[in-house]
């Protein structure tokens, strides 16, 4: 299936790029390099800007997803995986220096949101030279809630169930499931917590771990 707003510039005898899930899209595709795979799995819709610059990387987006923003992998054999049932208002995605970003299912995104597995540049300490900002893989965990504006830096772990609050910038491994994280560096601010997509006064035990049954139920 073609999409009249989303470009695709991708030698496909080179690499592989499987669209035949995505039930709608805009923005565009740019696969530059050989041997890298691009997934998508049921369901997706896309409002992106996709850019691949490299060999051997993976972009994997799982089924029901509906994603907006912008994903950028640069380099050799790294992967961006984006778990069932994931949504992004506006996500920018930066995959570089032979990191990977892992993002679970259930998750939502808000709006102007970074993650990103580098800071680009160099950090370097004047007495040896040495670079002290090395990039890491970042990991989310299942059913994530990720605040307005925030920054999910390099080597950053969130764990299931957990929400991140706005503004706030993630930018080391942490473990509890069921907190909030907040602030400048994000620590855990409140225990004990879930979220839900719904706005109501109460919910039950079965809506709120509805997330935890397999998805194809």
């Amino acid at each position: 299936m073609s999409f009249p707003h989303f470009k695709v510039e991708a030698d496909t005898q080179a690499n592989t790029v499987d669209m035949a899930g995505i039930i709608k899209a805009r923005g565009s595709l740019k696969v530059l390099g050989s041997g890298n795979e691009v997934i998508f799995g049921k369901g997706v819709s896309l409002n992106c800007q996709i850019r691949i610059q490299g060999d051997g990387n993976r972009l994997y987006i799982g089924d029901e997803c509906n994603l907006r923003g912008q994903i950028l992998i640069k380099g050799r054999s790294q992967t961006i995986r984006v778990g069932d049932a994931t949504t992004f208002q506006s996500v920018y995605l930066l995959c570089q220096e032979g990191c990977d970003i892992i993002i679970g299912r259930h998750c939502m995104f808000s709006r102007e949101i970074e993650v990103r597995t580098t800071d680009a540049h160099s950090l370097v300490e004047l007495s040896t030279g040495a670079r002290i900002n090395q990039p890491r893989s970042v990991v989310i965990g299942d059913h994530v809630w990720v605040g307005l504006r925030a920054l999910i830096n390099k080597g950053a772990s969130i764990p299931d169930d957990c929400i991140v609050g706005a503004s706030a910038f993630v930018n080391s491994a942490h473990t509890e499931s069921h907190t909030v994280l907040a602030g400048v560096p994000a620590k855990v601010v409140r225990k004990g917590v879930t979220w839900h997509r719904g706005r109501k006064q109460s919910f039950t035990e079965e809506e709120l771990l509805g997330w935890q049954r397999p998805f194809s139920e």
